[in-house]
Formats: structure tokens, C-alpha cells, sequence
């Protein structure tokens, strides 16, 4: 059977149309390893996880041995919080071929600590692959990090940044002057066509965006609103507003003669209400009644005023840190899918741009907009949370901040783990040892203190 179409909906991010074609192909018959598999990655996206793994499990019967589907179905049990299943099933992919970072990965990703006894399982595959696997480099970083070898840390975390960035060149190329040279300059200069046209407005709908920086608190915020006594459906990092904006405007920006000081930017905010609208229904029926909907795609924060254009009434929670503190987070992070944070310098540009962005956001639009800084949260979860479901319109209990007693809590990012815990008071040293990265860049920036 042929399969493309269907993988040509995940590759668009169709994920409902995806859905359907394979269910459809299950349902004539072509129950083979990768109609189960597709299924089971569609579910995934569309935050069904418990269907998500038992359509990996159905592919495991057929192919016990794919590693490609042990690791899905392992993924699919960390971010659901079952850190048993999913250890057993990075430790078999080790069993199956231990040369396979990917196991070692996700056995980091539930605890740090238990690729310490693997050095030199990760060194083996360090030298097979000629030093090309940047998963290798950020887990000898992390072990020098537990071994308080800042120096090797830093070698490690530069090798691994670099490779990660040319791991997929030209798309980090290519966003790279997507967010330094088109939304960062247009952000609040777009022409916007068939403005007054009447679509299709979902009124019942009320929708949280979670905007700002990775690292600052997000999956915090994401997971106190989720624990609300209301319909709220926390939909993660869809990018969806980002992916059909430079959908639209793809072939203006990207021709090689684009000149972004004299060019005007368009955007047809009836196509683009279309197709925003229907990426959203792929996760919620347009006549669900009185919907919260919580969208944490942080670089929204570029977007506000196209997303009020759609949705008049939303409301934009801005996560904030330490911007020092947040820099030197995100360079030690694993974010291999986002351009910008794989060098000092286009991190920096980056948070410089946030910084101007949300300014001017703030002074226009201050109704719309909740900025709350992780270091008070933490202090004062009970004041603070507070404050969020006021600003949101939502009611406050005190069973919202015992989410780390859940578990149904579904949650993809890094933050993972970390939040399922009891959380603690911010640490305003915890990155002072790495003040050097950021000292040639103080002249510039005069937000680093």
C-alpha cells in the first residue's frame, strides 16, 4: 500500500487529515508495521497518548526489534510520567545496539545520573561515528557538568552546538534570517488584506498564549492553568500561528532579491484565519462549549497583533527570568529544532529582540498581556498563580498547585521531569559560574547586568 499521502500530511502538520487516512488504511486492511507506527506518531502529535502507545505496541508485535519504534513508544511513556516503562525501553535499545545515543538520551532525559555508568559507551560511539553525533557531545557536557569540569563542560557543550546547527544547516540558516531580518523588522509594520472580511469566529473559545523565552518557566505556567476545574486543553508548542504566517509569506521573503528595507510585508488575514482555524480543530471540535485553549508556543511573543486579528479576546501570559541566567540556560539546553540557539551571539540577538518586541507589546497592548517572572512565581506560587487564573478568567482552587501530584499530566518539553516535583525557590547563583560566556557581549547588550 501506498502510504505517501499520509506522510505527506505529517510532514505539513496535518494531523487530523493524517488520522483519518491512516485509520482508513487500518480499516481496509493494511494493518502492517507502518500503518500502526504512523498512528501511533499521529496520536503523539495530537496528544492522545495512550492510543499513541498502544498503535507503537501493536507495531512492536510485528518488528520487536525497531528501535525507531521502541524509542517512540518509550518517548510516548516519558511525557505521560511513566519514567519505569519508558527506562525499560531505552535500556533495550542499548541491549539492541548500544552504539544507539538515542537510548542513552532518554535515559538522561528521566535522570541525569544514570548515563554516568555509560562514559564509555558514549565515548565508543564518540570515536565510531568520527565525532559527529551532538547527542554524544551534550551528554559527556552533562557528565562533566556533575563532575564539576566546567572547563571540559564548555568544550563539550561548543561541540555540540556546532554540530547540531550544521545537522540541519540550511533550515537554521534560513530561520536565522527569518528572526533576525523579517518578523523582528515587521513585527508591528505588517499590511494586513481582507481585514474587515467575516469568517468563521469561534466565540466559545477562549484562548491562553504562553508566550516569551525556552527555559523561563513555561511548562510551570502551562501545567498550573491545565490543572484548572474548567475545560482547558493545553495543546503544547504547536507553532501553528508561526508555520501558516511563513506559509503566506514563504515566497515574498525568501526570493534572493528580498530587500527587507524597502519591501512591505502582506498578509491575507482571511487565508491565514482559515488555516489557522483549521490546524486548531485538528485538537478540539469547533462546537466544544466554553473552551479554554492554552497554545505554549513561546515565539509568539513576534505574532501578538496578527494573533488578535483572529482572536480578539486572547490573552498572553509572558514568562521572564534573569535574562543572563536565561542565556546560558538556553545554550546548555537541548533545543535542536529551534535556529537561534546554537551560538552566544544569535542567542543574545534573539533575547535583544524579545526584549524590544515585548516592550512595545506592552505599552500598546497591556490588557492583553500577564508578564510574570519565574523568581516571583517560585517564591509565591499560591499569590502568583492566583494572579494568572485572574488574568485568565479562570477560578482559582488550591488543589491547582498539587500538580505534582497528578498523573494525567502530559508534558514534551525538557522541563519534564522538573516539574513533576515539588518546586523550589528560584536560585539566583545557579549560573553565576558562567558569567564568562556572556562578558564580551555587555558592551552591546545593556540588559546584561
Amino acid at each position: 500500500m501506498d502510504l505517501e499521502l499520509g506522510k505527506k500530511f505529517i510532514e505539513e502538520k496535518h494531523f487530523k487529515k493524517a488520522f483519518i487516512f491512516f485509520l482508513n488504511e487500518l480499516k481496509k486492511g493494511n494493518n502492517t508495521v507502518n500503518t500502526y507506527f504512523f498512528l501511533g506518531l499521529v496520536c503523539f502529535e495530537l496528544n492522545n497518548i495512550k492510543d499513541s502507545i498502544n498503535y507503537y505496541k501493536l507495531a512492536l508485535k510485528i518488528l520487536p526489534k525497531s528501535i525507531n519504534i521502541i524509542l517512540n513508544l518509550a518517548n510516548a511513556y516519558l511525557v505521560s510520567g511513566s519514567f519505569l516503562s519508558a527506562k525499560n525501553l531505552y535500556l533495550k535499545v542499548i541491549k539492541i545496539n548500544k552504539l544507539e545515543s538515542r537510548g542513552y538520551y532518554g535515559l538522561y532525559l528521566i535522570n541525569p545520573q544514570f548515563i554516568t555508568e555509560y562514559i564509555q559507551n558514549l565515548n565508543d560511539i564518540k570515536n565510531n561515528y568520527l565525532n559527529n553525533d551532538f547527542l554524544i557531545e551534550y551528554m559527556l557536557s552533562k557528565i562533566a557538568k556533575q563532575n564539576d569540569k566546567q572547563d571540559l563542560e564548555l568544550q563539550y557543550l561548543n561541540r555540540f552546538q556546532e554540530k547540531c546547527f550544521k545537522s540541519r544547516y540550511e533550515h537554521n540558516q534560513q530561520g536565522l534570517f527569518y528572526y533576525n531580518k523579517i518578523i523582528s523588522k515587521y513585527y508591528n509594520k505588517i499590511n494586513f488584506d481582507n481585514l474587515e472580511s467575516k469568517e468563521q469566529n469561534l466565540s466559545n473559545i477562549s484562548p491562553i498564549f504562553i508566550i516569551g523565552l525556552p527555559r523561563s518557566g513555561s511548562t510551570l505556567i502551562e501545567t498550573m492553568i491545565s490543572n484548572a476545574n474548567h475545560n482547558v486543553i493545553s495543546l503544547g508548542e504547536t507553532s501553528i500561528f508561526n508555520t501558516e504566517i511563513i506559509n503566506l509569506i514563504k515566497d515574498q521573503v525568501f526570493k534572493e532579491n528580498f530587500n527587507s528595507e524597502n519591501e512591505t510585508l502582506n498578509i491575507d488575514i482571511k487565508k491565514l484565519k482559515q488555516n489557522v482555524l483549521h490546524r486548531y480543530e485538528d485538537y478540539f471540535s469547533k462546537n466544544e462549549k466554553n473552551l479554554f485553549f492554552v497554545d505554549k508556543s513561546l515565539e509568539n511573543f513576534f505574532n501578538i497583533e496578527i494573533i488578535l486579528k483572529i482572536f480578539p479576546n486572547a490573552k498572553f501570559i509572558n514568562c521572564k527570568r534573569n535574562y543572563n541566567d536565561n542565556a546560558i540556560a538556553i545554550y546548555q539546553s537541548m533545543l535542536p529544532d529551534l535556529p537561534w540557539t546554537h551560538a552566544m551571539s544569535d542567542i543574545l540577538a534573539y533575547i535583544d529582540s524579545y526584549i524590544k518586541i515585548l516592550s512595545f507589546y506592552e505599552m500598546k497592548l497591556k490588557k492583553n498581556i500577564f508578564s510574570i517572572d519565574l523568581s516571583n512565581l517560585t517564591f509565591d506560587q499560591k499569590k502568583y498563580s492566583k494572579e494568572i487564573y485572574n488574568f485568565c478568567g479562570l477560578s482559582w482552587s488550591s488543589d491547582i498547585l498539587k500538580f505534582d501530584k497528578r498523573k494525567d499530566i502530559l508534558i514534551k518539553t525538557l522541563s519534564n521531569n522538573q516539574v513533576r516535583k515539588k518546586i523550589f525557590s528560584y536560585d539566583k547563583n545557579k549560573y553565576k559560574m558562567y558569567d564568562k560566556l556572556l562578558i564580551s557581549f555587555k558592551d552591546k547588550y545593556t540588559w546584561l547586568n
